[in-house]
């Protein structure tokens, strides 16, 4: 279920393809689940700002039941930005990475929900 949420001002135009493609590998790599449970949400072209400016910027959201800790995030979060600097044109100091976890509970995924002992998933 760990969804990548990617909110940037660069014109849909602008992003080549395959660039969810790579943050669905990321995902799968540092999370330790497969790909066909992972989502990437891109929204592109959107009225954000930072520091009162419109040069390229992006926020990215990671939303995950368990598996989320500090040394994970630190990592994945620079390999995320990573693909953010090469392939939007988006500087370093103009990407925020949010780590978010959430409760089994309050996830269904293919009709039912989460099994609630994923919360206490920490066997990476």
């Amino acid at each position: 279920m760990p969804i990548i949420t990617v909110k940037t001002n660069v014109a849909e135009d602008k992003i080549p393809k395959g660039v969810q493609g790579e943050l669905t590998d990321i995902g799968a790599d540092f999370l330790k689940k497969p790909k066909e449970v992972i989502w990437v949400e891109l929204e592109a072209g959107r009225n954000l700002t930072q520091g009162g400016t419109s040069d390229p910027v992006a926020t990215v959201s990671v939303e995950c039941i368990g598996r989320l800790k500090p040394s994970l995030n630190l990592a994945m979060g620079r390999r995320i930005e990573d693909v953010i600097i090469e392939k939007l044109g988006v500087n370093r100091d103009r990407i925020v990475v949010r780590f978010f976890s959430v409760q089994a509970l309050y996830c269904t995924y293919n009709g039912a929900l989460h099994d609630i002992r994923i919360d206490y998933d920490e066997d990476l």
